[in-house]
C-alpha cells in the first residue's frame, strides 16, 4: 500500500545569504525532501526552494523582523494553505500553529557556554529555543543535543529523534589544478593546516594559532588558514598571530564558497578543529569526504559522529595539535591511513537518509 504524501512546510527563512551549519542542514534537508515521492513540500525562504518543492517567500531581515514575522504573519499564512506539519529547520515554531509541529535544536551552546554570545544573541536564542519547546517532536542531530534538550529544556526524551547531519552534497577530493587556482586566489603556500569557523569564542581558532607557533619552533614550514565567516575574535586572532610572531603564516581566508570548498580542504595537511562544543560538527566531516584527516577536540558530540576517524586531541591544548600535526606532515603512510578512516567515516552519512529519517517523525506527528 503507498503512504499517502504528506504536505509539509518546511520553515527555513532563517538560511542567511551566506550559510554555514544549520544553514547548510536547512538548505540540504530541503533538497534531499524535495527529491521524495512521498512529500509535498513547500519551503518557507527569501531564497529560491530546490526543485520538486513550492516556494513560501519570507522577509528578509534581521532576528527581530524574522521572529515577527514567524510568530505573527506565518500563522496566518498557515491558516490559509492546508498542511499537515510543520517543520522549523532552525528552532522556531509559530506559537500559533493549528498544525502538529516539529522543530530541529541544532545546539544548545547558548544555555552551555554563554559566554560565548553577546547578551542580545544569547537572549535571542533562547527565546527561539522556547518556542521550539512547544514542538510536539524535537529533531537533535547528535545524542549531545538530545541530553541537553533534557537538561535544559526539559523536554520529553520519548518525543525526540536523533538525526544525522551530513557533509554538503558532492563534496569529494578536488583535483590538484583545482587546489592550486585556490591556493593562488587566496595567497596560501602548502603545506597548510585549515581551521573553518574560527572567529567565535567556542570554537577556539586561537589553539590553532598557537600551535602553529610551536610548529614553527620545531623549524616546521607550514601556514595556517583561518577559513569562515567573520566575528567577534577576527580581530583578536590577528592581534595573536602578531604577538607571536607567525602573522606571515596565517592566511584569514573569509567565507570560502561551495564551488571551492573541497580544494581548500582537499589541499590541507589537516582540518584543525579546536572548538570547546559542537552539536554535530559539519566541517571534519566535510574535511574527511574530501580525504584530509582531522585533528579534533576531544568532545561528546565529535566522539559519537567522527568515532575513530578524527584524531582527538584535549581541550585548549595548542601542544597536541602540534604534537598530531607534525605526525601528520611527517608520515605519508600515517596520513593517507587517516585520510582513508575519514572517508569511510563520511559515506556512513548522507542526506537521503536524513531525509527518510525526518519523514519517519514527519509521520509520527501527523498520525498517518
Amino acid at each position: 500500500m503507498t503512504a499517502a504524501r504528506l504536505r509539509v512546510l518546511f520553515n527555513a527563512s532563517a538560511v542567511p545569504p551566506r550559510p554555514a551549519g544549520a544553514g547548510v542542514y536547512a538548505l540540504e534537508l530541503a533538497a534531499a525532501l524535495a527529491r521524495r515521492d512521498d512529500v509535498d513540500l513547500t519551503v518557507a525562504s527569501a531564497r529560491q526552494a530546490p526543485a520538486g518543492a513550492s516556494i513560501l517567500p519570507s522577509p528578509a531581515g534581521g532576528p527581530l523582523s524574522a521572529a515577527l514575522w514567524e510568530q505573527a504573519r506565518l500563522p496566518m499564512l498557515m491558516r490559509q494553505a492546508e498542511f499537515d506539519v510543520y517543520h522549523g529547520a532552525h528552532f522556531a515554531v509559530p506559537l500559533a500553529a493549528r498544525i502538529p509541529c516539529v522543530a530541529t535544536v541544532h545546539d544548545l551552546t547558548f544555555y552551555r557556554l554563554p559566554a560565548r554570545y553577546s547578551p542580545g544573541r544569547r537572549a535571542y536564542y533562547r527565546l527561539l529555543a522556547q518556542t521550539a519547546k512547544t514542538a510536539d517532536w524535537l529533531i537533535v542531530p547528535s545524542r549531545a543535543v538530545a541530553g541537553d534538550a533534557v537538561r535544559y529544556l526539559g523536554y520529553s526524551p520519548a518525543k525526540m529523534r536523533v538525526v544525522h547531519e551530513a557533509a554538503r552534497t558532492g563534496l569529494a577530493p578536488a583535483a590538484d589544478d583545482e587546489v592550486d587556482a585556490l591556493r593562488r586566489r587566496l595567497g596560501i603556500e602548502r603545506p597548510y593546516l585549515l581551521c573553518v569557523g574560527t572567529a567565535e569564542p567556542g570554537k577556539r581558532a586561537v589553539d590553532a594559532v598557537r600551535a602553529l607557533t610551536l610548529l614553527k619552533g620545531e623549524g616546521r614550514d607550514i601556514s595556517l588558514v583561518l577559513a569562515g565567516n567573520e566575528g567577534p575574535l577576527s580581530m583578536a586572532l590577528g592581534g595573536e598571530a602578531r604577538r607571536l610572531g607567525v602573522e606571515d603564516r596565517v592566511v584569514f581566508a573569509g567565507y570560502v564558497p561551495d564551488t571551492e570548498l573541497a580544494a581548500l580542504y582537499t589541499g590541507a595537511v589537516a582540518l584543525v578543529f579546536p572548538s570547546l562544543y559542537e552539536g554535530f560538527g559539519l566541517p571534519p566531516l566535510e574535511a574527511m569526504a574530501c580525504g584530509t584527516p582531522v585533528i579534533a577536540t576531544d568532545r561528546p558530540a565529535m566522539n559519537e559522529v567522527l568515532d575513530e576517524a578524527a584524531i582527538f586531541v584535549p581541550l585548549r591544548d595548542p601542544a597536541a595539535i602540534c604534537r598530531e600535526a607534525s605526525r601528520l606532515i611527517e608520515s605519508e603512510s600515517w596520513r593517507t591511513e587517516w585520510a582513508h578512516r575519514g572517508r569511510e567515516c563520511a559515506a556512513g552519512y548522507g542526506w537521503e537518509r536524513a531525509a527518510a529519517e525526518t519523514m519517519d517523525v514527519y509521520r509520527e506527528v501527523a498520525r498517518v
